[in-house]
């Protein structure tokens, strides 16, 4: 344990103006993860055969050479059809249509989990 019980901090270990800790956080100009993910997802790429034989059975339509979101894409619905996979179906179905709208229950009163705001502008007097 760092602190002994009822140790109470002195000020040369409180945050102040003049003590503030070093800002390494990510370097300006370096790509966050989504978008080298995005990149990657829009890039061109060629499937492996043997992959490509196995899906255009099931998916005839499908060309060789495609976007890597695509052929994700068509392999998770791919693992979905072949494997009754219920998870891979659901991010598909999410991913193309959205999440459905859940509703909150409180007291055994179901309300939506969407608050619609009205902004009603003032009364003159």
């Amino acid at each position: 344990m760092p602190f002994e019980k009822g140790h109470n901090l002195s000020a040369n270990t409180k945050f102040t103006s003049e003590r503030q800790p070093e800002s390494n956080g990510r370097p300006l100009g370096s790509k966050s993860r989504s978008t080298i993910a995005r990149k990657v997802l829009e890039m061109s790429a060629l499937m492996p055969d043997e992959m490509f034989n196995k899906l255009k059975a099931n998916f005839p339509d499908i060309e060789q050479k495609m976007s890597t979101e695509e052929i994700a894409t068509i392999v998770i619905i791919g693992q979905a059809i072949a494997k009754g996979d219920y998870n891979s179906y659901k991010a598909v179905m999410d991913s193309a249509y959205g999440a459905p709208q859940q509703d909150v229950t409180s007291n055994g009163e179901s309300i939506p989990a969407s608050i619609a705001v009205n902004i009603v502008p003032p009364v003159q007097d």
